[in-house]
């Protein structure tokens, strides 16, 4: 136990490198591996990823999606007719909006 500030705080030995042949310490308490290098170079990481990548099916996103909008020919007075009567903008000034 350290002692820092009036509080103690228990210390945890650093732990090593996930991947194999790599004897150096981990910077993170969280972290699994000591650099981003040793990450991507780690084969039993990679052959779990190849699995992972084998089990899911690739769909292309074209199928995925499927977006459809109806856009009518006068955008504008589509609007209006939905629009009409409602307190968006007050019955007094709908002559204002015409001009």
């Amino acid at each position: 136990m350290e002692i820092a500030h009036g509080f103690s705080k228990p210390t945890t030995p650093l732990k090593v490198c996930a991947r194999p042949g790599c004897e150096a310490p981990v910077k993170k308490a969280t972290a699994k591996y000591c650099s981003i290098r040793c990450c991507a170079i780690d084969p039993s990481r990679q052959e779990r990823l190849r699995r992972q990548a084998r089990r899911a099916p690739i769909v292309p996103l074209a199928h995925q999606l499927s977006i459809m909008f109806q856009v009518h020919s006068d955008i504008e007075a589509s609007l209006d007719g939905r629009t009409f009567g409602r307190e968006d903008i007050p019955a007094g000034l709908q002559r204002l909006r015409a001009g």
